[in-house]
């Protein structure tokens, strides 16, 4: 008995069971004391001297049924579905229950010796693709794999590093040590079948790397879809893309609100207050030197929207609006206004509002007449007139149109009020620069009163004017 014991260690170790000699010395004590009548107390005592890794249990069980043969292990009654696949082939095939029993007493003694991949592939014990990879230490790395065409690629790989041909050639040199036993035909009979279980193994590879595509593709289209959004310009973005766009814009506001946050958190602190850490020295003659920090008021600055909602604007004013309404939060006061000849302040409707419907009812009329011709020089003087109070010297004012004022009157002066009231005057343009000459278009009179005019006309523009907006 010891030298069967022995021989299973090997077996256990050649199937990446990690066994020492004291452990196998202790395996074979450990059946010594509780004999070898009874199956399960035997399977324990091996279980209990030889596992140390959860993930050594699997072989260890298969390994056992197969070396101290038990037909329960493999045989189970017909029509419960729960023998393992070779089983089930050979009853399809004709045999008899007691061929059946005959034969993997035979099998169980050859697939004990077998490398675990020709052991699986012969189909004495039930297993998946995920299992095979596991069993072979394969860490396969699918980056790369980006196109239906590399499917057949990739599982080629996968096979060749399983080495399912090495699999194959086991179960040939299997076939004549059966065949001595149980006669040429039924030999055959038996490798057909495993190796028709071992051909189904590779089918199940090639599908697994299939559903391993499928679900990089789903994020690969996602990125795809981003970056196509990010680059195509408002104007020519169709309903469902808008959709989605407005979904991006709102994650665009939480990852700026973000990183704005993690801007201003070193900087809580403030100064090093020099003359109050001298005095508080002097009270204890410098022991402790305790350093005293000028206490830093909270500098969020305040944010002054005029946003233009005609329709030769309307997407990316839209989408300016649902980022000012999402970064509110980060400017002490946000106020909000939109014009298109009148001007209507929004702030409260924002305030009381859900963001899309607020929005919505915008440009519904609900704030100013949306059919009315373009002037903003009409709306920049009825600001200057009624609302100049809202600007000061914290005070950032972004300003959002084309600056097409259908030849009316600019009124740059009422623009350069604002401007000398603001700390700083942000236009974001929709149109190129190189339009901003031709036709009705006011430009060239409002860009000497602005600190900065951006050209936005899609996401990837509007995210880097925002972010400078907050920088």
């Amino acid at each position: 008995m010891q030298t069967r014991l022995l021989e299973f260690v090997e077996l256990c170790r050649k199937n990446g069971i990690r066994v020492s000699t004291a452990e196998a010395l202790d395996a074979v004590r450990a059946v010594t004391s509780v004999g070898i009548d009874d199956a399960a107390t035997l399977r324990g005592a091996l279980e209990a001297t030889l596992i140390k890794r959860e993930v050594d249990a699997a072989p260890f069980a298969e390994l056992f049924d197969l070396f101290f043969f038990r037909k329960s292990a493999f045989l189970k009654p017909s029509g419960q579905g729960e023998s393992p696949p070779l089983v089930e082939a050979l009853r399809q095939a004709g045999f008899s229950d007691e061929e059946l029993e005959y034969l993997l007493a035979i099998l169980a003694d050859e697939a004990a010796r077998m490398s675990p991949l020709a052991r699986l592939g012969m189909g004495l014990a039930k297993t998946n693709v995920e299992a095979l990879i596991r069993l072979a230490g394969l860490q396969m790395n699918f980056d790369r794999l980006q196109n239906p065409l590399q499917i057949g690629f990739f599982s080629q790989q996968l096979l060749e590093q399983m080495n399912f041909r090495g699999a194959t050639e086991e179960l040939n040199a299997v076939e004549g040590a059966l065949a001595r036993k149980l006669g040429d035909e039924k030999a055959a009979a038996v490798i057909r079948a495993a190796k028709e279980h071992l051909d189904s193994l590779r089918s199940r590879v090639r599908g697994y790397v299939k559903d391993e595509f499928n679900r990089r593709q789903v994020q690969f289209m996602d990125e795809m879809r981003r970056q196509i959004l990010a680059n195509k310009p408002f104007g020519t973005l169709t309903e469902r893309e808008l959709d989605l766009l407005r979904e991006e814009v709102t994650r665009l506001g939480r990852k700026l609100r973000d990183q704005a946050s993690r801007r201003q958190r070193p900087r809580r602190r403030g100064r090093l207050d020099a003359r109050r850490t001298m005095r508080r020295a002097m009270a204890t003659g410098g022991v402790p030197f305790r350093l005293i920090y000028r206490r830093r008021k909270p500098d969020r600055p305040s944010l002054v929207v005029l946003c233009d909602i005609s329709d030769s604007v309307r997407h990316v004013s839209r989408f300016m609006l649902q980022l000012a309404y999402t970064l509110q939060e980060m400017f002490a006061q946000v106020r909000s206004f939109v014009f298109v000849s009148d001007l209507g302040e929004c702030t409260s409707l924002f305030r009381d509002y859900e963001l899309h419907e607020a929005v919505d009812v915008a440009y519904a009329g609900g704030i100013v007449n949306v059919y009315a011709n373009s002037n903003f020089g009409r709306a920049f003087a009825q600001f200057a007139d009624e609302h100049l109070q809202a600007v000061g010297p914290r005070t950032t004012v972004l300003v959002i149109g084309d600056g097409r004022n259908n030849y009316n009157a600019p009124e740059a002066w009422a623009l350069a009020a604002i401007a000398e009231r603001a700390k700083r005057l942000v236009w974001l343009n929709p149109e190129p620069p190189a339009s901003w000459a031709f036709g009705d278009s006011a430009m060239r009179d409002y860009e000497p009163h602005c600190d900065k005019v951006e050209s936005v006309n899609d996401l990837t523009s509007l995210t880097k004017a925002v972010d400078d907006l907050l920088a």
